[in-house]
């Protein structure tokens, strides 16, 4: 996947949307779309996220 593909993925059994910002070896980090206020406070609305569970939107 490219930067810029809109994703989803599981976080502590909850499905949530982002974007991708940035390709690692195994992982991406992704802007959280409608990010709650946990994730805003602890990750600032940005999550490193592994690529085995990333899958590609259709939006």
């Amino acid at each position: 996947m490219e930067t810029q593909t809109n994703v989803t993925f599981k976080w502590e059994n909850i499905t949530l949307f982002g974007l991708i910002e940035k390709e690692y070896e195994n992982s991406f980090l992704i802007q959280v779309k409608e990010p709650s206020a946990e994730i805003v406070e602890k990750y600032n609305g940005r999550m490193v996220i592994s690529k085995k569970i990333c899958q590609k939107t259709t939006k």
